[in-house]
């Protein structure tokens, strides 16, 4: 059974995630196989494809290969971005998949019920105390090993930023995500009705449309092609006709 690890928020409809991962651990054991090309550190722009890594699990029977696929994504820790890793757990857990066998192509669109809650980023502990330090000094010819101590560390807890849900909050079109802006669907001025195409933004070689959330007059449109826009940038309002 083989696992694609891919840089999207399942719990917003697989929106691509950018970001620099801060932690990377990566399962092993009978039948489990990593293949990926990150690490700790990474940080993974929105130009490429969002695939980070493959877990590829074997077993004797399908039964063995479901249990180790469970054990191995339980293992498997990524966290600084947002990763298909939930979604996989959820699945494991699905009779659709693991007893009855009645999935198919678009079982994931017409029938999953995802539950999953939307990706927020761990609270990174900050180290505010210096290491200790090891010097070397001589003293009327003689050699001394000394030994700095830091003082006690303090650690203080910092919770990422968490990004807007994305859409669309009152008058403002907002982006749901980090990503490019590629089309402009609409001028100042213009009457739009709701669900009508407003902006393009592309992200890890996908594409997501935003639509308008009501009927109104495009007004404040400070999008741009070309540019890059952060996960909650107001790119327009639809104000009232």
């Amino acid at each position: 059974i083989e696992f694609r690890i891919n840089g999207e928020d399942p719990g917003r409809s697989f929106l691509p995630a950018p970001g620099r991962i801060t932690e990377w651990v990566i399962p092993t054991g009978p039948g489990v196989r990593v293949d990926a090309g990150f690490r700790n550190g990474d940080t993974i722009g929105g130009n490429f494809d969002s695939l980070l890594a493959k877990l590829i699990v074997t077993g004797a029977t399908r039964e063995q290969a479901i249990e180790r696929a469970r054990r191995a994504l339980a293992e498997f820790n990524v966290d600084g971005l947002a990763t298909a890793l939930t979604f996989h757990r959820a699945i494991l857990e699905d009779p659709a998949f693991t007893e009855e066998f009645k999935v198919y192509t678009s079982y994931i669109e017409n029938e999953f019920n995802n539950q999953i809650p939307a990706y927020q980023a761990s609270a990174i502990p900050l180290q505010t105390h210096m290491a200790p330090e090891y010097l070397v000094t001589e003293v009327n010819g003689k050699r001394f090993e000394i030994v700095v101590h830091a003082p006690k560390p303090v650690v203080k807890r910092h919770r990422a930023k968490q990004s807007m849900a994305g859409g669309a909050g009152g008058a403002a079109l907002v982006s749901p995500m980090q990503g490019t802006v590629v089309k402009i669907a609409v001028n100042e001025g213009d009457l739009v009705e709701v669900g009508d195409l407003v902006i393009v933004l592309e992200a890890m070689k996908m594409e997501q449309p935003l639509m308008a959330h009501k009927v109104g007059v495009i007004s404040n449109l400070s999008a741009v092609i070309g540019a890059t826009v952060s996960s909650g940038t107001a790119l327009c309002d639809i104000i009232d006709a």
